[in-house]
């Protein structure tokens, strides 16, 4: 499906009817007009209720029991749901307005509401919905199913512009049932490591997860909450609640209502995944009771919950496909529907319908996807060095006033930058041949070539021996400029620094790997410029920029090293190498009080 769908919505809003026993669906909104029907349930609600978490192996009182074994039939269940609600004029109006979607190529997206009077009908597996032919509503992409809950407060959920922030809570609290929060959270980031890698998505754990450390960590950027972790309602209590650890890792209750005051003041976080147990389920006497529809109730824009146990590999795969989906740009809800299918050929034959979302928004949709180079990632020729998009923003810059801190490097201060793109990598031989060739234009000496094209066997390795003056506008970044319509140019000192601490800041837990040492080493003279320091200024030099910002290690293209001893004119901004003006050839990299450095090639967004 193109995740540049429109949707339409059809608001289907059930409460009372004439009399007891006897409800109400009401077609609300949709592009087809209005509609309503009374119904009856064509089943007990204890009775439907008890065979699907008998089923499910869930206890409606804090934990898991074993399944029964037996499995419900979830389509005999949804069919017979179906058939209650959309019979008559709600079913005809369903088909048109289906009809009308079909034929402008958008979405029809069904938003139920109930009643909150009738609490006992909103903790009725609504996912399940079947139509006569056992098509599932929930389990498409062009039908996605939300619990829509009205509540008059804030906001609706607005979008971000990628990388969406996610933090990750893992409480595993002792003296309770244990988990292994530490394969949670490899799995957690084996799944969106490659929409990191891509700069669609930035994931960070919550170390030691008290609420207090997550009220401190809510006041920074969090779009989304993702929660693994023990959850629980009392039907005794008509109480919903999630479990994190207190400060000597016991377990620390934390009720819905408490959850949500934690949650209520963050004005980035856009959604809250709940992988805990029962954290869709709501009271038999108050719907806000559980976590899920408290949060939302206290404004937060959408949650997405289980109402039943889920399994490890249902849940990876929920986890996996949703974000996917979300950083391709799906609204949340048509992503979940693309993650049931993904949950039902690897969970169980029934977890898909476990995710339940509940949302206040229109349109749901939580990213906002960039436009033209403004994209993660961007079409380019192959010759064309690979870029990646710099989120813009405020950062600190530079270093305090200190022992072996260069003036140059002070103060440390706040600046702001747009939106940029910077090179990943150095800029191939390959690369820069192709330039050479068609500007007509010879190799100079220092690259160390055969001839005017590189040794057989080095045609990806990072070029070197190119003049500031190859780099500039008289040359590379003009002749780039050019052929691709894009405005190349050399950064300048404060968006070098910026893509550094980026880099940094993609990593787990804020730790960064130090450089490993290696025969090119970046001390070894390159050019004409670097003769002229001696090998052991360099590599205190080095190794003092590496400590300093903890300098990340990436490979290029083929595992080879970005920016090692080499002129690297495009390269992922974590090299201490780099051009000076007034110098011709490398040299270890200095900030320039100006803020003209020439280290790397980089194409601007817009």
């Amino acid at each position: 499906m193109d995740s540049d769908i429109a949707y339409e919505n059809f608001d289907l809003f059930i409460g009372y009817g004439p009399q007891e026993g006897i409800y109400r669906a009401k077609v609300q909104r949709s592009p087809a007009g209005n509609a309503n029907i009374d119904f009856v349930l064509p089943f007990s609600q204890e009775e439907v209720a008890n065979i699907l978490w008998e089923g499910m192996g869930a206890s409606r009182n804090y934990g898991s029991q074993q399944a029964s074994g037996e499995r419900p039939d979830v389509e005999a269940l949804g069919r017979s749901l179906f058939a209650a609600v959309f019979d008559g004029a709600v079913g005809l109006k369903l088909a048109e307005n289906q009809a009308i979607a079909e034929k402008s190529k958008t979405g029809l997206r069904i938003r139920i509401q109930i009643d909150p009077c009738l609490p006992a009908l909103a903790d009725l597996p609504w996912e399940y919905l079947a139509t006569p032919r056992g098509d599932f509503l929930a389990r498409s992409s062009l039908t996605p199913l939300v619990r829509y809950l009205e509540v008059g407060c804030g906001e609706a959920l607005t979008p971000v512009r990628p990388p969406l922030h996610v933090l990750a809570v893992l409480s595993n609290p002792k003296d309770v049932t244990r988990l292994e929060v530490d394969k949670e959270w490899q799995r957690l980031r084996e799944v969106t490591s490659p929409l990191e890698e891509r700069g669609l998505l930035r994931l960070k754990q919550l170390e030691n997860p008290t609420p207090a450390r997550l009220r401190k960590a809510l006041r920074g950027q969090v779009n989304v909450l993702h929660f693994v972790g023990h959850g629980f309602f009392d039907d005794s209590l008509e109480l919903g609640g999630l479990v994190f650890e207190d400060e000597n890792g016991g377990p620390k209750v934390v009720t819905a209502k408490e959850m949500a005051e934690l949650l209520q003041d963050s004005r980035t976080l856009r959604l809250v995944f709940l992988n805990a147990c029962e954290g869709a389920v709501s009271g038999r006497s108050d719907s806000f009771a559980g976590v899920a529809q408290g949060l939302v109730q206290r404004c937060v824009p959408a949650v997405l919950a289980m109402q039943f146990p889920i399994s490890d590999p249902a849940a990876i795969a929920l986890s996996r496909e949703f974000y996917s989906a979300l950083a391709d740009g799906y609204p949340i809800d048509a992503a979940l529907s693309e993650a049931r299918k993904a949950v039902m050929e690897a969970g169980g034959p029934l977890e898909w319908g476990t995710p339940v979302l509940f949302s206040r928004s229109d349109d749901n949709r939580l990213i906002e996807m960039p436009t033209g180079d403004a994209r993660p990632v961007i079409e380019r020729q192959p010759w064309e060095p690979e870029t990646i998009l710099i989120e813009g923003g405020t950062f600190l810059m530079g270093s305090d006033h200190g022992e072996g801190i260069p003036e140059h490097e002070t103060p440390q201060r706040e600046v702001f930058l747009p939106d940029y793109r910077i090179g990943r990598y150095p800029v191939m031989n390959c690369e820069y041949e192709v330039f050479l060739r068609e500007a007509k234009r010879s190799a100079n000496p220092e690259m160390r070539w055969d001839g005017n094209s590189p040794f057989r066997g080095e045609e990806r390795h990072p070029v070197t021996g190119v003049t500031w003056c190859d780099a500039m506008a008289y040359c590379y970044c003009r002749w780039l400029s050019e052929v691709t319509g894009r405005r190349y140019r050399l950064p300048s000192e404060a968006e070098w620094e910026k893509a550094a601490s980026w880099g940094r800041e993609m990593q787990t837990g804020e730790q960064g790997r130090r450089p490993e040492q290696s025969d090119n080493f970046p001390g070894q003279a390159v050019g004409t410029g670097s003769a002229a320091m001696s090998q052991a200024t360099e590599r205190r030099r080095y190794r003092r920029l590496t400590r300093r910002r903890q300098r990340l290690w990436r490979r290029g293209p083929d595992g080879q090293r970005a920016g090692v001893g080499a002129l690297a004119l495009a390269a992922l901004p974590l090299s201490t190498r780099g051009w000076a003006r007034d110098r011709g050839w490398c040299v270890a990299a200095d900030r320039r009080p100006d803020g003209a450095s020439g280290r790397f090639v980089q194409v601007e967004a817009g």
